[in-house]
């Protein structure tokens, strides 16, 4: 098989996906790992600053309101929401940052796949045209979410205040059910291959929805069963990195009392949120390439026309 580059030129197979991403990310380290932690960094920024900000007004504090007259079990949970506060915001924007690299990493791959290395300064310049159409894909993605998981508790809810509890749990939960394996249905038909194709053919973010619902129309099972995996191995590797920091975070309290612990807290939240996603969001990333690329040689031949072009000049793929 014609191989110019990190996969075989042929329909791919789970083992072709893992490799060709991991041999992505050594032949890339700074384009892969490098703009994923700069990127990540960057969306943590307002996090960061909000945290300082309320830490300057006393509102974050292993002791919160301490001396101010508030009951101390009060001035307790206080300060412990405040910082989970701070901690939900790490987690939403690095949400969209993960988002964004899923995108962004895209170009890395496509080049890799013709054997060429693509420079962090190359793919954050192939692709920063399209930052804002793949924000705009997520908050797409995000509000199909809400409205697939919402609905049924919102039906649960008017259903407890009209029969009671017992009737809303009875109502609820087989909608909830069902409302989960529609959000899987409708991310992995209609989403998973969305970021690639908006990247790669430049469509914008209706039309990579559709081109990515053509793509993987027939191919649910595998598409999922290939990302479910990932996702448990992901998931292995970023509790082996996030624990130990979990523990330094916890230790702040302990070692420095009062406002300077609460931040050794949440900010090993969002050192973590940065080291595990610059590790771990290539890989995932790569994945997610390669199997849109294995879509388009299963549908379209795409292998011809990468044949061809790993064997001109290296140039936009």
């Amino acid at each position: 098989m014609h191989k110019p580059g990190v996969v075989a030129l042929r329909p791919l197979t789970l083992g072709d996906f893992y490799d060709g991403a991991f041999k992505t990310i050594r032949s890339n380290p700074g384009a892969m790992v490098g703009l994923s932690a700069a990127v990540l960094t960057v969306f943590m920024v307002i996090p960061v600053l909000l945290t300082l900000l309320v830490a300057a007004f006393g509102g974050l504090s292993t002791n919160a309101f301490t001396g101010s007259g508030v009951d101390p079990q009060v001035s307790s949970a206080l300060g412990s929401g405040v910082a989970t506060l701070a901690s939900v915001l790490g987690s939403v924007f690095g949400f969209f940052a993960t988002a964004v690299l899923n995108g962004l990493l895209v170009r890395v791959v496509a080049e890799a796949v013709l054997g060429r290395r693509t420079s962090a300064g190359q793919a954050w310049r192939s692709t920063r045209g399209r930052l804002w159409p793949l924000v705009g894909l997520t908050l797409l993605s995000a509000l199909v979410s809400l409205v697939l998981l919402g609905l049924p508790v919102a039906v649960a809810v008017v259903v407890g205040f009209r029969l009671g509890v017992a009737s809303a749990f009875v109502v609820g939960v087989p909608l909830f059910v069902l409302g989960v394996a529609a959000l899987v249905f409708v991310q992995v038909r209609w989403f998973q291959l969305a970021a690639p194709a908006l990247v790669l053919e430049r469509t914008g973010i209706l039309a990579s929805v559709r081109r990515a619902g053509m793509l993987s129309r027939g191919q649910f099972w595998r598409l999922f069963g290939i990302q479910l995996l990932t996702f448990l191995v992901v998931g292995v590797v970023s509790q082996v990195i996030a624990v130990p920091l979990g523990l330094l975070g916890a230790s702040g309290p302990f070692l420095f009392p009062g406002t300077a612990g609460a931040l050794v807290l949440v900010f090993s939240s969002y050192l973590s949120q940065v080291v595990v996603g610059a590790i771990t969001t290539p890989f995932t990333s790569a994945v997610v390439a390669l199997q849109y690329v294995d879509q388009r040689i299963r549908k379209e031949g795409l292998d011809v026309s990468l044949i061809a072009a790993s064997q001109r000049p290296a140039g936009p793929s």
